[in-house]
């Protein structure tokens, strides 16, 4: 851990002892997110080259906590899982019992999987997913009690609560650093979500007007909402408004002492 975060914790630490950790767990990157009082004091992202396994993953974690001494255990974790192995049921539908079943036609499942699920959307909605067995019992050895999702949880939850009635239609961009996400709400419904890798702003372009048209939506007329890795001056940004002329951009408030560039590539590292 940076001595400048070690500093910060202390000082946070002796003022108040009120201190929470998340830890958003990808393939190509593992951030650590720092909480005092819910506001966001400081965050690491360690990212790798290539996509790594979760033993790997699992190291880095420990490695990454090892750092931080007895005097500086959070009092409330909380892991992210940024994978493909969720699916999205309605709540009516769900049974946990055949909770593997619903992502067997779009997960490979291994045999020692277990899934998990995140009731979402006002409770109208289940989403299933496999998260890290090995990952999610050493948190619980190292701080007994500790909260887990899957980040498409909090975002379908964070964008449905920017939802206002001036608009009954809305498209949702959230661009990562290897990944975007792609949501359509219409009379504040989820009607699509999926999640699409990129490598060039082009294949964003592809994803997006591909999605509309499958949506049967008009870029003319539909509203397109988008964060993360974009702003007014990106070459992104000007591509899109070459096909889409109603875009907004969600505002993105800098935090003293956080790094700007990562804390403005995903729209969940504010929140703890």
């Amino acid at each position: 851990m940076a001595k400048k975060l070690f500093k910060r914790l202390i000082k946070t630490i002796i003022d108040n002892n009120n201190t929470s950790l998340a830890i958003h767990i990808n393939d190509k990157w593992v951030i650590f997110c720092w909480f005092s009082n819910n506001n966001l004091i400081d965050l690491d992202k360690l990212a790798y080259l290539h996509k790594k396994k979760s033993n790997f993953i699992l190291k880095t974690i420990k490695k990454y906590l090892k750092s931080i001494s007895k005097k500086h255990i959070p009092k409330k974790v909380k892991l992210i899982y940024y994978n493909k192995s969720s699916t999205l049921v309605p709540s009516e539908l769900f049974d946990h019992k055949n909770s593997l079943n619903y992502l067997k036609y779009t997960t490979i499942i291994q045999t020692d999987d277990l899934a998990a699920n995140d009731l979402i959307l006002h409770e109208q909605i289940n989403n299933v997913y496999i998260p890290d067995t090995e990952i999610n019992n050493f948190i619980f050895e190292k701080f007994k009690a500790f909260n887990f999702y899957h980040y498409s949880s909090l975002l379908l939850d964070k964008f449905l609560n920017k939802l206002t009635d001036k608009f009954s239609q809305k498209v949702f961009l959230n661009i990562n650093d290897n990944f975007i996400d792609i949501l359509y709400f219409k009379n504040k419904q989820l009607i699509f979500f999926n999640s699409f890798d990129y490598k060039s702003k082009e294949d964003i372009l592809y994803f997006l007007l591909f999605t509309l048209s499958e949506l049967g939506l008009n870029p003319d007329n539909i509203h397109l909402v988008c964060c993360g890795l974009i702003d007014l001056e990106s070459e992104l940004y000007g591509l899109l408004y070459n096909y889409i002329r109603n875009i907004e951009l969600l505002e993105f408030e800098e935090i003293d002492g956080v790094e700007s560039n990562i804390l403005k590539s995903n729209i969940l590292l504010s929140n703890f």
